[in-house]
């Protein structure tokens, strides 16, 4: 290890320098022969001016805890910078390049003195004109998340000076505008992600880049997240037990497990990592978690060229308690720090529908438990482009009459059509177990024929690109308009842990409307668009970006639609075909006035 000017070197068998393109090799093991001529010259480089600077490839060593909490403070800074700084976020610098260039100067560092000097010195390569911006905050009762940016503040840690620089750079006057995110409209506009390079052809492992998409990621859901105030555990700290394992991963598996683990902290259905292999083969059935186990409601529907090829050794109502030998609850609790989901429910679904019966192999063993008896079976599996999942949606009519009086709406109809304009029966249900097809039912999103009067029905918070991290409330939103011709008859809404995001929002609208109940069990808890964020490797990692509030301001994020009337499957009823919760649904209809 060799310390020059701010650079840290960690020679390993083949050390490269990244530089306009190229890979310069720095020393190779095999010749045992350094350039010499080539770490002179590095040994000359300082930050600026900054189109002469060139990021060293870090290899691993034996860091402290120093080091981790060093690079956690270089993530803060770093990332506030991009969003705050005048010039940075404009774009005039290629802000990636300059963490890559600094990070190596972070580690091995003496003392917390030398770490601030080592910060104030990069920091001051970045001019702007100090000029302070007139940031008023607006009324208590908008605002539902103040930015976190106290820790600016603690001179105790960061010294007098590199705090004073931090709070310069928060009181800065700043454009409207900003090159690495965008808002779109303000009362439903999520943060939009721009300029963020892909890296597609990295190799991992790669400490720099892994720390790159750690650093990241952390600061897109620190600033852009609404919901960051229903964490779990401090952000802070979720930083700074997750460095280790970013330095720590040795191939690209790894490196999107350990994006996955450290996604999952934010505990939003909406959440996740894509970009990496899926599994090629499944089960083709639908499983769902009842009484607290995974029981098959359904076969998936194949393909055309694959139909009747499957293996049907299972049926609805089987109990899977094993696959490939292993417990299902031990599946669950290895599968679950992978996962992000907003509630328990959403976390079994996901476990249910992603995991549970997947497989890189053409054959599965499963016991399952059917009438009593515990059977084992080897099933044939198919590949996973000849299914098409059922679980949100399905090639069933969008309007269907489960009796003359009772008219029956799936909002999960891939056939599709227009939701009807005059209604005759009695009463009707609104199946929003389901994801609604947008692009093929009409008419569903101002369904006004429901609705007696404007009336309100929701609230969104939304960000803020002058001060990063704040979130307000807009103003509240309407549904429907003033008509005597309304339906009047009675309505219920079927809800469960299949219901998310938009239909989630569809029952709040739904639910505004008279002699409404929503019925079934809780949903996903994940309402509200979604943010992209591309990482290094070609990875994408999704989150919530808008919040999503009844009038009242009260929660939906993670604690779901709530139905008025709990109803629930049971095993015994999937085992006798039964929909228990429609079921339900018809008999309140029946039975119930009109209030």
């Amino acid at each position: 290890m060799m310390e020059k000017k701010g650079f840290w070197f960690a020679l390993k068998s083949n050390v490269y320098v990244e530089f306009k393109e190229k890979r310069i090799l720095l020393y190779d093991t095999k010749c045992g022969f350094i350039f010499i001529a080539m770490l002179v010259w590095l040994s000359s480089c300082t930050f600026s001016p900054r189109n002469n600077n060139v990021p060293v490839e870090m290899s691993m060593w034996e860091y402290t805890d120093s080091d981790v909490e060093n690079l956690s403070l270089l993530c803060k800074i770093w990332g506030f910078m991009k969003y705050y700084h005048p010039e940075v976020r404009a774009g005039k610098y290629d802000w990636d390049h300059e963490l890559l260039c600094v990070m190596p100067s972070l580690v091995s560092l003496p003392s917390k003195e030398k770490r601030n000097e080592v910060l104030v010195e990069w920091i001051d390569q970045f001019d702007f004109k100090k000029k302070r911006g007139n940031y008023t905050l607006c009324t208590s009762d908008s605002i539902k998340l103040l930015p976190d940016l106290k820790w600016i503040e603690d001179k105790g840690s960061l010294g007098t000076v590199l705090s004073d620089k931090l709070k310069e750079i928060r009181d800065a006057k700043r454009d409207t505008t900003s090159y690495y995110v965008n808002l779109g409209n303000e009362n439903i506009g999520k943060a939009v992600f721009t300029h963020e390079e892909r890296y597609s052809k990295c190799i991992f492992p790669n400490i720099s880049y892994q720390l790159l998409s750690l650093f990241r990621l952390w600061n897109a859901i620190q600033y852009y997240f609404p919901y960051k105030y229903l964490l779990k555990n401090s952000w802070d700290d979720v930083l700074l037990d997750n460095i280790p394992a970013f330095l720590e991963i040795t191939d690209r598996m790894d490196y999107e497990n350990a994006l996955k683990r450290f996604i999952a902290e934010v505990h939003d259905t909406h959440a996740g990592i894509y970009g990496g292999p899926i599994k090629k083969y499944l089960v083709p059935v639908v499983i769902r978690f009842i009484e607290d186990k995974a029981v098959v409601t359904e076969y998936y529907e194949l393909k055309s060229s694959f139909k009747g090829e499957e293996d049907r050794t299972l049926q609805p109502g089987d109990v899977i308690v094993r696959v490939n030998s292993e417990e299902v609850d031990s599946i669950v609790k290895r599968i679950t720090p992978y996962i992000s989901a907003s509630n328990e429910a959403t976390l079994q679904r996901q476990i249910a529908v992603n995991e549970l019966l997947w497989s890189n192999d053409t054959l599965l063993y499963v016991d399952y438990e059917r009438n009593g008896a515990i059977e084992k079976t080897r099933i044939r599996c198919v590949p996973n482009q000849m299914c098409e999942s059922t679980v949100f949606q399905k090639p069933q009519p969008l309007i269907s009459y489960l009796s003359p009086d009772i008219l029956y709406l799936y909002m999960g109809s891939t056939i599709g059509g227009e939701v009807p304009q005059e209604i005759k029966s009695k009463g009707m249900i609104i199946d929003l177990r389901a994801y609604p097809v947008m692009e093929k039912i009409n008419g569903y999103w101002e369904y006004n024929l429901l609705y007696p009067s404007s009336t309100d029905f929701a609230t969104f918070t939304h960000g803020s690109l002058l001060q990063p991290g704040l979130f307000t409330f807009g103003p509240v939103v309407k549904v429907g308009k003033e008509n005597e011709d309304y339906y009047q008859g009675k309505k219920v809404i079927l809800i469960n842990e299949t219901t998310q995001s938009h239909a989630e929002f569809m029952t709040m609208k739904y639910r505004c409307t008279p002699n409404t109940v929503v019925m079934g069990s809780t949903t996903a808890g994940a309402d509200g668009n979604c943010s992209f964020l591309i990482l290094p490797g070609n990875f994408r990692a999704t989150f919530t970006g808008l919040g999503v509030y009844y009038p009242d301001k009260s929660e939906t994020q993670q604690i779901g639609i709530l139905p008025d009337i709990e109803v629930k499957s049971t095993i015994q009823g999937i085992r006798e075909g039964r929909d228990e919760v429609l079921e339900a649904a018809i008999k309140y209809l029946n039975t119930e006035e009109v209030r």
